[in-house]
């Protein structure tokens, strides 16, 4: 049945085995869409980095005026904190952190969060 001779085969099954045993031609559908994953991804490539270059930029262009913020806001603090601490200190601010603290560890031994 399974004979190793060749010369068995019909020749004209050989024949149509030959002629239809090629390839298939590229689907263009599938072409088409790794062209466009490939532009996508390169778009994407190039807006991260122009991103990145523009945050760069903007970073260098506003460094005096963040400079002259934080200047600002150093000199300020000393006044900030003066007027919050005893504001803080009071017992109805201790009280209300002291609640949220233990809420937050009731659900976390809840296992809500």
């Amino acid at each position: 049945m399974n004979d190793q001779n060749h010369d068995n085969f019909d020749p004209r099954l050989e024949e149509l085995f030959a002629r239809e045993h090629t390839h298939l031609p590229a689907e263009q559908f599938a072409t088409n869409v790794l062209r466009a994953i490939v532009a996508d991804r390169q778009h994407a490539a190039l807006t991260t980095r122009v991103v990145q270059v523009a945050g760069v930029v903007m970073l260098i262009t506003l460094s005096p005026l963040l400079i002259n913020g934080s200047i600002w806001v150093a000199t300020r603090l000393d006044e900030l904190t003066a007027a919050v601490y005893p504001w803080l200190a009071s017992p109805l601010v201790l009280a209300g952190a002291a609640l949220v603290a233990l809420a937050a560890l009731a659900t976390k031994w809840a296992r809500i969060w």
